[in-house]
């Protein structure tokens, strides 16, 4: 275990290394920043050497990268030094690094804690799971192989020779630099890396719950609620709803185990596969991969077809093991969060027309300076996984305008003038920073279809977030009943907003119903249950008006946080005692916000969908649903602490009651898909990825090893194409050696068609070619184009 300590001295590096940039940027948080520096470094270290390497001034080697730490923790340390010398840290009252770490060392060993047992913990789950195989693992490990045999960026694909890799692959750079710093084997190191964004996220998400709880208004000690450093224990809920429990799906495999429950009610219950699963009479399902079925909750089924549809989770994400890009996001996702609460917390000062505030002068060159690290961060999700920019680019902007309004108490020209100027420079700086990445990335989407014959059911919705739901559903109900004299105002817009709502899906209908009359492309490449105009308007709607439920159940939440938005950003008397009129409590604004982001996302995706080779909403129901279990995980750990807070006597215990038990249904997941993931623990635990291969195929495994070992960096082998999520392409899945084509169906998605590798830009059909060589016995007669 060796590798996992050095992955894990190299991180505390890394994050020391930026730790006086931390202090600075995220000085309007309690915590400033200190959760975060480490995804903070990763990214400080990795841009810039990503950057240089691209455009030919470093190549991709270990020196290279220690040579980009070194000068990034040079500067972030001189910056300190300057800081502390002149009059801003005297003006922001901010003490020195190393005096701040002095007088937080609580604080700094709580979060330290956490980053090290999810860390050596999640590495010690994966040892006893550790097989890069099935599913898109073997996919991953290529994409990591192929950034290490690459001398420079953009990385090589191991699966189309002589192309770049055409996917988000800036998590694949992050993962090969921290290869390379530590000397470990890939096939080691994928398995940290997953381990090590357990650990990223499960920090960061502790750190946005302990900034929300210290940072609010409600830290009354009352009689009745008296809790010993309840500020470091209440933020432990964010990392146990963000990654360790799972949806309740869980629970209701248990109940079918043990045979409790009709057939007629499984039926209903409507959970593809499940009916039909052995009954054991345990409380643990048995049944190979049972868990998989957790991650297929939602159930479409179009023309009596069923539709293939992801609704993963964390905690699933992580049993499966694939370094998926969204994986690989999250504690990035978590950093940009993190900015959006820094910026809430800004203090702007309203003078001649311009405008300053505590973190973001931007008519100064500090300001420029800092304003950077906001299109840093946010244009790097494009990079890491392209859906992440437009939700979290959603809650930056609508914080910063937040911010800005309650400068003036109001919304002038001015306001609008700089709501749009951050807007746009945040905009385009994102894309400019990352420009070399969008200037060879291709992509299958293209473009926004409607949802036709499906809606997603209530009850499942529930199986997906019903804890989520529980918590949040009491929060917003008891903010509407502490704050109705005040919402009075605000409830006179909410039929505008409902309006609005509804307007969502009927003017994509409307827009559809348009293009398919105009469209004969459009028309020839429809269903065909869609013969007219009238018949698409049925199977937009008709699925809606036979089951409406969730719709309701959406717009009701939706509505109410948006009387509760409008109302807490105008007002600030919504604690439990009485506050100054104008007192404002970023922490439940926040809160709401990212709330009615995650809600909004689900409701949204019932109605449109990105569209893709599959044809379906299945890919945006699986990164939509990703995204906003992260934000209901986030706002349901401060909703907690708020409610434990300000509930009393019997309604208290209640609440408290039905908490600890959906929470314990939502834990069922890990208690019995762990151990039956890891076999048990049977198997002798190891990091090595492809230890399995040697086992059942030793001769593949000393080929593998023969060529990682003596195989010039960068040269090409000739490899069959494989099929999909099999055993196919190990070869330069392992050693990251390019191959004419590997997976071809996935290539197809990458790039936006199969007809590019059939017939690419220099005229070649690489499979026809492959078969070629393998089934000529003159070299004369072999392909010299591949």
């Amino acid at each position: 275990m060796i590798e996992v300590f050095s992955w894990w001295f190299l991180l505390e590096l890394i994050g020391l290394a930026v730790l006086p940039i931390a202090l600075r940027f995220f000085r309007n948080l309690p915590d400033r920043g200190y959760a975060f520096i480490k995804p903070l470094g990763l990214l400080l270290i990795a841009y810039p050497f990503w950057l240089l390497t691209t455009f030919g001034f470093l190549t991709n080697t270990r020196g290279a990268i220690a040579l980009v730490a070194i000068l990034v923790a040079l500067a972030s340390w001189w910056y300190a030094g300057r800081a502390q010398s002149n009059h801003v840290s005297r003006i922001t009252h901010h003490a020195s690094p190393v005096e701040w770490l002095r007088s937080n060392f609580q604080l700094v060993l709580v979060t330290e804690l956490v980053f090290t047992i999810a860390f050596f913990a999640w590495a010690i789950v994966r040892a006893y799971m550790p097989e890069i195989t099935a599913t898109e693992k073997p996919m991953e490990f290529a994409f990591l192989n192929g950034v290490l045999q690459s001398e420079t960026f953009p990385p090589r694909d191991p699966w189309l020779a002589g192309y770049a890799i055409s996917y988000y692959y800036f998590g694949y750079i992050i993962v090969g630099m921290l290869t390379l710093l530590s000397g470990v084997a890939p096939s080691i190191a994928f398995n940290l890396a997953i381990a090590l964004m357990f650990a990223l996220a499960a920090t960061g998400a502790y750190g946005l719950a302990f900034d929300l709880i210290h940072n609010s208004k409600f830290k009354i000690q009352n009689s009745e609620f008296r809790i010993p450093n309840s500020e470091f224990i209440f933020p432990l809920f964010a990392p146990l709803f963000l990654l360790l429990i799972g949806n309740l799906e869980g629970f209701f495999e248990s109940l079918h185990a043990l045979g409790i429950g009709s057939r007629e009610f499984w039926e209903w219950l409507d959970v593809k596969q499940l009916a039909d699963a052995t009954v054991t009479h345990s409380l643990a399902p048995q049944d190979n991969w049972w868990w998989w079925r957790a991650s297929r909750v939602i159930h479409d089924v179009a023309l009596g077809q069923t539709q293939e549809v992801i609704d993963e989770f964390p905690q699933f994400s992580f049993l499966l093991g694939d370094m998926h890009p969204h994986v690989l996001a999250l504690p990035f996702v978590l950093l940009a969060l993190a900015l959006a609460l820094n910026l809430l917390n800004s203090k702007f000062v309203i003078h001649n027309s311009e405008f300053d505030f505590a973190n973001y002068e931007l008519r100064t060159l500090r300001a420029n300076y800092e304003f950077i690290l906001l299109p840093l961060i946010l244009g790097g999700l494009f990079t890491l996984n392209s859906w992440d920019i437009l939700p979290y680019g959603f809650i930056l902007i609508v914080a910063f305008a937040i911010a800005r309004y309650r400068a003036s108490d109001g919304w002038d020209a001015r306001a609008t003038r700089d709501a749009i100027v951050f807007t746009l420079a945040l905009g385009i700086a994102s894309v400019i920073l990352y420009l070399p990445f969008y200037i060879g990335f291709q992509s299958q989407a293209g473009g926004i279809l409607p949802v036709l014959f499906v809606k997603t059911k209530l009850h499942h919705y529930f199986l997906m977030f019903g804890l989520f739901v529980f918590i949040l559903g009491a929060f917003i109900a008891h903010r509407l009943v502490r704050q109705n004299q005040s919402l009075v105002n605000a409830w006179a817009n909410v039929a505008r907003f409902v309006a609005f709502l509804i307007a969502i899906p009927l003017t994509l209908a409307l827009i559809a119903f348009i293009v398919f009359a105009i469209s004969p492309a459009v028309r020839a490449s429809a269903s065909a249950a869609i013969i007219d105009e009238f018949a698409l308007l049925a199977a937009f709607f008709g699925p809606l008006r036979n089951d409406p439920w969730l719709f309701i159940v959406l717009i009701i939440f939706l509505s109410a946080i948006f009387v509760l938005l409008r109302a807490n950003i105008a007002r600030g008397d919504d604690a439990p005692e009485a506050l100054a009129p104008h007192e404002f409590d970023a922490s439940a604004v926040f809160v709401l916000l990212i709330a009615f982001v995650g809600l909004f996302l689900t409701f949204g995706s019932e109605f449109a969908y990105i569209r893709d080779q599959f044809g379906t909403r299945m890919n945006t129901i699986f990164k939509f649903y990703f995204q906003a279990w992260t934000l209901f995980a986030i706002a349901s750990a401060f909703a907690v602490f708020y409610l434990a807070r300000l509930l009393t006597g019997i309604a208290r215990g209640a609440w408290f009651f039905a908490l600890a038990l959906l929470l314990g249904a939502s834990v069922v997941y890990p208690a019995f898909a762990i151990p039956n993931r890891a076999e048990d623990f049977r198997n002798a635990p190891t990091l090595d990825g492809i230890a399995w291969i040697r086992q059942i195929n030793p001769g593949d495994y000393a080929a593998i090893q023969w060529l990682n070992t003596n195989a010039p960096r960068g040269a090409r082998i000739v490899e069959a194409p494989g099929n999909e999520y099999s055993y196919g392409n190990r070869v330069s899945m392992a050693t990251g050696l390019a191959t004419p084509l590997g997976w071809a169906g996935h290539e197809s998605q990458w790039r936006g068609g199969s007809a590019f590798f059939k017939n690419d830009a220099a005229g070649i059909d690489r499979a026809a070619d492959v078969a070629r060589i393998y089934q000529t016995s003159a070299a004369k007669n072999a392909p010299s184009t591949v």
